[in-house]
């Protein structure tokens, strides 16, 4: 009976001892990162049978067990990984926009700006060297900001990289160590019970790798536990799966063994890296691309204070120079393009036009006259007039049978070609074929009259005949021929906003000859729309200093004497776009800016050694400022995807405002419900002092009434024995 109750006795003082030994231990954790509350789970200990009954035995520590809740644990490691995702993009985001630093006098939209302003200061007074000179400085600025912008966002780009393979070195640390735990965890729990502490250790790394990224945790039988992280399984018992990365180049970086991720650090810097970063250097790219192509377009179209030119040689080789253009390495290779009908019927009109009537097709708004169509043996024709979205009328009769016109195709280009003695003007066009390689385009320019071309190391180079320059600008061409036994001259700026084709045909011949009785001329164009009607009867002085008439468009004519008769025709074009299809861009003749994006533009070495060669005129007199007033119309065009460069740029810095904001918003969204998570982590699992205190009392009061227990037994023992 004594030995059974001081058993009794005993374990209550054990216990209780126990009890305050893991009081002690939270008390000890209680700023622990990560610790959980630990608590003694106590049982009776079995009874003993007696003839009376069961008599208890005392009381027994079945387990110290952690408290925590697994559905908050698993809440606070998906939120730390959507947090860790927001905050590298919200900081990376941040950095990116003060890069552009659009405040600033240095920025990109204010160096814009000032180009274009210095580009309307050279359209007001073009033969003043000094406003070029300012053109060159800020064309100079615009490059070098591009070029700075670009340098920043590849060094963005590097960092980027530089952090996602640290972050797999971190995570690959990580992994190893929760290995490790899993490997003490098991063989203690196998001896000894609950690793309480060191699965606290394993539930800190885990949230160190939800930082990272975001990952899957199954418990196994042992007490150790599994990770699987996207879509690998990086934890495996004692086990790990190791990750790699792999450089792509230009900074990037491409994580092996990954196959999706969610959230979580790496993925933040993944979709940098992917999407985020590369967007924004291609905004940039494209804008630089866009004012490269437009200001070139046009600059290539004018000339210089010197009026033409005696020989241009092209800056950009091709890759080959049997080739065709649009295919051998050009930046901006020529946008030679062709629209080819649906099923098409044609009727031969017997006066040298076919009407082409199309199913299935819109002609309005796609084709123009003066274009070029490929109808359905394969051939171009050139289209004189749009009748409606299904009819049009080409030149050239179509028949399946006998291919037509098999040299023609839809793009053009125009060289003038001016005497220098008489200031003659005589305009050529070149088609340029959708296979035009730069041989046969050559040969084409060598066939106009007082030109040579010539191909060497795959460049281009084009000399004029002594006593002749040239250029591609869209002056008229001032002797256009004879109608009938007259001599005709143009003269003006075409201001008219497409190509055409203008026709004169007399309708009265008068009594036969310029100047007399009633005759008129009537103007229409290639759609046959009249213009004007000329009268050039009893009136109108003929000859070199006769009478000038206007026309449309800023052009206007002028007759020598001469015979005439009904239905003579004379047909000139008329140019606002001398290049159609940029061929001059492609191959670097007389161009403005030099390179293909923001990395590679500047201005030509050629501007920057000589400032009069800035091609602001169509025409040598010195006071021409039209090719500028293209330029600086081009502020106000939209150019790049739909929109103007200014436009276009502010959309760019708007849109990277909304997704600074957006990730801003998140990373504190996100922060917000994850301290929330904590704080009921906290009410769950975490020490507090005042319940630990109240404990101490409890178990102090416990241990004293066990040793005051222990104390009678023993008393009564020493009474039994003394009988």
């Amino acid at each position: 009976m004594a030995s059974s109750g001081l058993s009794i006795g005993l374990t209550g003082l054990l216990i209780s001892q126990r009890a305050l030994q893991t009081i002690g231990h939270n008390i000890a954790n209680v700023n622990t990162p990560g610790y959980s509350r630990q608590v003694n789970v106590l049982s009776a200990r079995d009874p003993i049978l007696t003839p009376y009954g069961q008599m208890g035995q005392g009381v027994t520590l079945t387990e110290i067990k952690r408290i925590k809740d697994d559905l908050i644990n698993n809440q606070l490691l998906n939120f730390t990984s959507l947090l860790g995702s927001a905050e590298v993009q919200d900081k990376t985001l941040k950095q990116l926009q003060s890069i552009f630093n659009e405040l600033s006098e240095f920025s990109l939209n204010n160096r814009l700006e000032k180009f274009f302003q210095s580009m309307q200061e050279v359209s007001m007074a073009p033969e003043l060297k000094s406003s070029r000179f300012q053109l060159l400085q800020h064309g100079i600025n615009l490059a070098d900001t591009f070029e700075n912008l670009d340098a920043q966002f590849k060094q963005l780009m590097n960092n980027n990289g530089q952090q996602i393979s640290t972050k797999i070195t971190e995570l690959n640390d990580i992994t190893s160590q929760i290995a490790e735990l899993n490997k003490r965890i098991s063989a203690i729990e196998l001896l000894a019970g609950n690793a309480n502490d060191i699965a606290d250790k394993r539930d800190v790394l885990l949230t160190s790798l939800s930082e990272l990224a975001d990952i899957k945790v199954s418990n196994n039988d042992n007490g150790t536990i599994n990770v699987l992280l996207g879509g690998t399984l990086v934890v495996h018992g004692n086990n790990t799966e190791a990750l790699s990365t792999t450089n792509t180049g230009q900074g990037t970086v491409e994580v092996d063994g990954i196959a999706v991720l969610n959230s979580g650090e790496l993925k933040g810097l993944l979709d940098l890296q992917d999407v985020l970063l590369l967007k924004y250097t291609q905004r940039l790219d494209t804008l630089a691309a866009s004012i490269i192509r437009e200001i070139n377009n046009i600059h290539t179209e004018g000339v210089g204070l010197d009026g033409g030119f005696t020989s241009l040689t092209s800056t950009i080789a091709v890759n080959n120079a049997t080739d065709q253009l649009s295919n051998t390495g050009l930046a901006f290779p020529p946008t030679v393009g062709t629209y080819t009908t649906g099923t098409i019927t044609s009727l031969d009109n017997a006066d040298g036009t076919t009407t082409v009537t199309g199913v299935g097709t819109t002609f309005v708004g796609n084709v123009d006259p003066t274009d070029w169509i490929r109808l359905g043996d394969g051939n171009y024709y050139r289209i004189l007039s749009v009748d409606s979205n299904t009819q049009l009328t080409v030149s050239g009769a179509n028949t399946d049978a006998i291919p037509v016109a098999t040299d023609v195709t839809d793009g053009s280009l125009y060289i003038t070609v001016t005497e220098d003695g008489t200031g003659a003007i005589t305009k050529t066009s070149i088609s340029v074929a959708s296979n035009e390689t730069l041989n046969t385009l050559a040969a084409k320019i060598n066939s106009v009259a007082n030109l040579n071309a010539s191909v060497t190391g795959n460049i281009m180079s084009v000399f004029s005949d002594n006593g002749y320059t040239y250029n591609f600008t869209k002056a008229l061409d001032t002797n256009p021929g004879s109608i009938g036994g007259s001599t005709v001259s143009l003269s003006g700026h075409y201001n008219g906003s497409d190509n055409d084709i203008y026709t004169l045909t007399v309708l009265d011949a008068g009594t036969g000859a310029i100047g007399t009785s009633s005759a008129v001329i009537r103007v229409t164009d290639t759609s046959g729309t009249i213009l004007t009607d000329l009268d050039i009867g009893s009136s109108y002085t003929a000859g070199p200093a006769g009478d000038v008439l206007q026309i449309s468009d800023g052009l206007s004519v002028s007759f020598g004497g001469g015979n005439i008769a009904v239905n003579d025709t004379l047909t000139f074009d008329v140019v606002s776009d001398p290049d159609t299809t940029n061929v001059l861009t492609a191959l670097g003749l007389n161009t403005f800016f030099e390179g293909k994006d923001a990395s590679t533009i500047g201005v030509r070495q050629y501007i920057k050694d000589d400032v009069s060669r800035i091609a602001v005129a169509s025409s040598s007199s010195p006071g021409d400022n039209t090719n500028a007033l293209r330029l600086v119309d081009l502020q106000n065009s939209s150019t790049t995807d739909n929109t103007t460069f200014g436009d276009f740029l502010h959309g760019v810095v708007a849109e990277l405002g909304i997704d600074t904001r957006q990730k801003e918003s998140e990373k504190d969204s996100f922060g917000s419900l994850l301290l929330n998570l904590e704080n009921l982590r906290q009410e769950v699992s975490g020490v507090s002092i005042e319940e630990e205190m109240i404990n101490i009392v409890r178990f102090q009061q416990a241990f004293q009434a066990s040793a005051r227990y222990v104390s009678v037994i023993s008393e009564l023992s020493d009474i039994l024995m003394s009988l």
